[in-house]
Formats: C-alpha cells, sequence, structure tokens
C-alpha cells in the first residue's frame, strides 16, 4: 500500500510538472461591498459606493485535472456612506491577498469554471469618518473566503464572486465595538473583475 501510495503521489507529481500552464497579467474590477451583522435599521441607512480593484495575477493550470490556482496581489476599495448623518462615511484602502481554485473544463476557445478564494486584507488608508469625526480603531487585518463562477477566453478571464469577510471590521474595547449596533460589523460584497492573461 506505501509503495502504491508513493508512486500515485510520483506519477501526480510528475503530470503536475509535465502539464502544467503558467500564465500571468493584470485584473481589474469592481468592488460592491457592505458591513453584514449590523441592526438591521442601521444597515438600511447605509448606501454602499463603488470600489475598485487593480493588481496582477499569476495562473497555474493543470488541464489533466480541470484545476487552476491562481493567486493574486490586489489593491482594493471599500466605500459607503451613512444617509441620514452628515459628514459619515467608510472609506478603506486595502491591500488583498486572493487565492483562487478554479474547477473547470477547456471547451475549445474557452473554459467555464467555479472558484473557491480564501483571502487576507492588510488596511493600509483609512479614511472612515462618522459625523466628520475620524475613526480610527479599524482592525488592520482582515480575512475570509469568495465563491463564485468565472470564464477564460483566449486571454481574458471574466470573474464574479462573492466575498465574506471574517474578521470584525473594528477593533474590541472601542466607543464603536461597544454599541451593539456595529460591534460584529463585518464586509462583505460582490466583485466583479476582468483580467488579461499572458
Amino acid at each position: 500500500m506505501k509503495k502504491l501510495f508513493v508512486l500515485f503521489l510520483g506519477v501526480l507529481i510528475f503530470s503536475t510538472s509535465s502539464y502544467s500552464q503558467t500564465r500571468f497579467g493584470i485584473k481589474g474590477g469592481l468592488n460592491f461591498t457592505n458591513m453584514s451583522n449590523i441592526s438591521s435599521n442601521v444597515n438600511q441607512t447605509w448606501e454602499n459606493q463603488t470600489g475598485y480593484q487593480l493588481g496582477l495575477a499569476l495562473q497555474f493550470k493543470i488541464p489533466v485535472i480541470g484545476l487552476a490556482i491562481q493567486p493574486e496581489l490586489m489593491y482594493s476599495t471599500v466605500k459607503s456612506t451613512l444617509n441620514n448623518i452628515d459628514n459619515s462615511e467608510l472609506n478603506l484602502d486595502y491591500i488583498t491577498l486572493p487565492i483562487n481554485f478554479q474547477l473547470g473544463a477547456d471547451m475549445l476557445f474557452f473554459r467555464p469554471f467555479i472558484v473557491a478564494s480564501p483571502f487576507v486584507s492588510y488596511l493600509i488608508k483609512n479614511s472612515t469618518r462618522l459625523e466628520d469625526q475620524p475613526l480610527d480603531d479599524i482592525n488592520r487585518f482582515d480575512y475570509g473566503v469568495g465563491l463564485g463562477v468565472g470564464i477564460d477566453l483566449w486571454k481574458l478571464q471574466i470573474m464574479g464572486k462573492y466575498n465574506w469577510g471574517l474578521g470584525k471590521l473594528e477593533k474590541a474595547g472601542n466607543e464603536w465595538d461597544q454599541s451593539e449596533t456595529y460591534k460584529n460589523a463585518t464586509l462583505q460584497g460582490f466583485q466583479l473583475s476582468i483580467a488579461f492573461l499572458l
């Protein structure tokens, strides 16, 4: 049994190295992000603004099993405004590292796929204000997972996915966190992107 396992592992490694295809390119798109796990009456007062994402993608494709692994390094923005309170907005800029696991099938000139995407994010700029006062106590790190679908068409890749942030937006112990309204607030939302891969 051990010899059979070693043989299988060797064949898998050989197949991966022999048949894997690597592509590199640029990627950009739009973010439609909102806050979740907040009181429903407050949630209705937040108006989500469109953010953007821009960065680099590296794709390793293994056609034999229909799998592609695509790590990315993205600059991503999150924006939202509070309707009934003046000078109040959520405005965050992140460096995000998603790793997209794509499972699909090659069909002549295109390849549809489903994608699962764990990610980590680091906050590099925070311009959030509540009633014109800066809100500084936001966690630097976020993490989560995304699920979606996409298609490779020649050198283009179009992908849509929904991301669930699992890290709390606010640091524990500050005024916002201590209120029942926002203490468990997280980020989630839809992303639509297009990449050009060579």
